[in-house]
């Protein structure tokens, strides 16, 4: 088994599209994928509501909604908002807890889940009264927590904490002081998915603003995170008791909160697993964009 892992790892390394390392980032859908999320819902607002989209660029001034610098900012302060969590822990095994039951850390009760904290920044947004620099900074969150809470695994607990060996994956193997580190399952979700498919985030927004993905729209947060939680375990992790075809393209539940320790040895996914997951990603993300929209187009329009 060892000597499989040695022989994939050579076949990674060799790849050229390899770019990074598995020091992966723990941004869903990256900063590019972010931004065009933004163009979607930019591209809606200007489509349908005019009125709107205008009170958001008096809020934004030079920036559009798909300036990078705009799209991942709640990523960049991370570290200044300890309190806002970018996931809503869902678990895939088992009832769905009611919304009040605390889904994010239950050691930590002051953080936000993700749910949680757009209805925080949409009061805040919504409110004309408040500052217009904080009602900004409230856009900025709702912008990427949006978007954050489409990522199936970032709904889901075990939020994806295997090690996953992909040859030719975006996001490659290290060795550190002899010992090989894998990129996980969630950040081939995060990075991988959105890198490999190698457009720019106008390039990225167009295509999702101009394909025929007519995802539905409505609900509410906490809807969208159960969303993510049942893609999660019916796409992303296998289900022993119900066999599928698509097993290979999945991995153990395992880690978190479940009791079970993830494998030692990272588990392998088809070398093209990252292209083969790109539907379900344009899916989430197209309509995160266009959810979006229609939250904003409720909190501005009197």
């Amino acid at each position: 088994m060892a000597s499989l892992f040695k022989q994939l790892c050579a076949m990674i390394f060799a790849s050229p599209l390899l770019i990074v390392s598995a020091q992966q980032p723990a941004a869903a859908w990256t900063r590019t994928g972010h931004a065009a999320i933004g163009f979607v819902t930019e591209a809606k607002l200007k489509t349908d509501n005019w009125v709107v989209w205008k009170k958001l660029a008096a809020l934004l001034g030079a920036a559009n909604l798909y300036d990078e610098d705009i799209a991942g900012w709640a990523d960049d302060m991370r570290a200044n908002y300890p309190d806002v969590a970018h996931s809503v822990r869902i678990p895939v095994l088992g009832a769905i807890p009611a919304a009040s039951d605390p889904a994010c850390f239950p050691s930590q009760p002051n953080v936000m889940c993700a749910d949680k904290a757009i209805a925080y920044y949409s009061a805040i947004l919504k409110n004309e009264a408040n500052a217009p620099a904080q009602r900004l900074e409230a856009l900025k969150f709702i912008l990427h927590l949006v978007g954050d809470l489409h990522q199936p695994l970032h709904g889901a607990e075990p939020g994806g904490y295997n090690e996953v060996l992909i040859a030719g994956g975006v996001l490659a193997p290290t060795n550190q002081n002899g010992t090989w580190v894998y990129p996980t399952i969630h950040g081939v979700w995060d990075y991988s998915i959105v890198k490999r498919h190698g457009k720019t985030a106008i390039g990225l927004g167009q295509e999702l603003w101009t394909n025929t993905v007519n995802p539905p729209v409505g609900f509410t947060p906490r809807d969208w995170a159960v969303e993510s939680r049942n893609l999660a375990k019916q796409h992303l992790f296998l289900d022993p008791a119900n066999p599928s075809a698509n097993d290979a393209n999945k991995v153990t539940i395992c880690g978190g909160r479940t009791g079970t320790a993830c494998p030692s040895n990272p588990e392998t996914l088809p070398a093209d697993y990252e292209t083969r997951q790109y539907a379900l990603a344009v899916y989430r993300m197209k309509q995160a964009g266009l959810r979006l929209a229609e939250l904003l187009v409720n909190l501005l329009t009197p």
